[in-house]
């Protein structure tokens, strides 16, 4: 049974679709008269192959703008990002860089195609996401090896070993905030065990691999508030509206005229002993003058 979320990483899967139009060959006539790559540096690039990466983002561009499926332009943008990173930057340079040279090629198409943009397409994309898709192609990627039938290793090996990732990254899952992450997981997760159906494995190659198990602590958090809110309200219609609460208010009553009486006669003793003591001191007085 076919089975697959819409997640902002479906392109994980779908590389090749873009891959081969970032390696098509350059059109000698498509560059004809457009100078916008002319001279086009940037801190992120050799200059040896800055211009020729702006014009393979120029026709990359030109091929997303004649597309009609705004999902394909948009899985497309992520897929480009991704490319400049494992192609072009060679995974040495940060994250952060890989984004900034793409808003740099982009604004070159903007000045190439004035009327079309596609900054709307990757405005919300981050560089966690881009993380989590560079993640995600790895794993389709070791994947993908066995159902091409590419011998770089042991079909059961590369299965093995793309089951690991798999749980390596379900652990990054459960402490992350990104639920589209957590569903191209689960998208792999029946491609792959769909796939096992067919392939024979030893018996410590796993043919199903661990569900993804989420946690909103949203909840657990505010259980003890909306607790303490209800065992409060309860008590409240307990003490004003039923017998519970007026046997509750006469034995508070009643303590406190206890409390009251015990006040009024502690005060009562203080008063006698302390008129005690002041009878006392005068009958002193009136001795010891009588001596003289």
């Amino acid at each position: 049974m076919s089975f697959k979320k819409k997640t902002i990483y479906n392109v994980a899967n779908l590389f090749d679709v873009y891959k081969n139009q970032l390696d098509a060959e350059l059109e000698d006539d498509f560059f004809l008269g457009i100078h916008e790559c002319t001279n086009f540096s940037s801190p992120y690039l050799d200059n040896g192959v800055s211009d020729n990466i702006c014009q393979r983002s120029i026709k990359y561009f030109s091929h997303l703008k004649e597309q009609v499926n705004s999902d394909y332009i948009d899985q497309g943008c992520r897929y480009f990002c991704y490319w400049l990173h494992d192609k072009i930057l060679k995974n040495q340079k940060p994250v952060d860089n890989t984004i900034n040279l793409y808003k740099q090629l982009l604004q070159k198409y903007k000045d190439y195609e004035e009327a079309y943009v596609f900054q709307e397409y990757i405005e919300h994309f981050n560089n966690d996401m881009l993380a989590n898709l560079i993640k995600l192609i790895e794993l389709y990627g070791k994947f993908n090896i066995i159902k091409k039938k590419i011998t770089s290793c042991d079909n059961c090996d590369c299965v093995q070993a793309s089951a690991d990732l798999y749980n390596h990254y379900v652990d990054e899952c459960y402490t992350c905030n990104d639920n589209d992450f957590c569903d191209e997981l689960e998208n792999f997760k029946h491609t792959y065990e769909n796939h096992m159906n067919t392939e024979n494995c030893p018996e410590v190659v796993p043919k199903i691999l661990p569900p993804i198990k989420r946690y909103n602590l949203a909840p657990i958090v505010s259980i003890p508030f909306v607790l303490t809110l209800v065992v409060s309200f309860v008590f409240f219609i307990l003490y004003k509206f039923t017998t519970v609460g007026l046997r509750i208010r006469s034995i508070l009553k009643t303590k406190k005229s206890i409390y009251n009486d015990i006040d009024q006669e502690t005060n009562e003793l203080m008063y006698i002993s302390g008129k005690y003591n002041v009878n006392s001191k005068n009958n002193e007085y009136s001795l010891s003058y009588q001596s003289v």
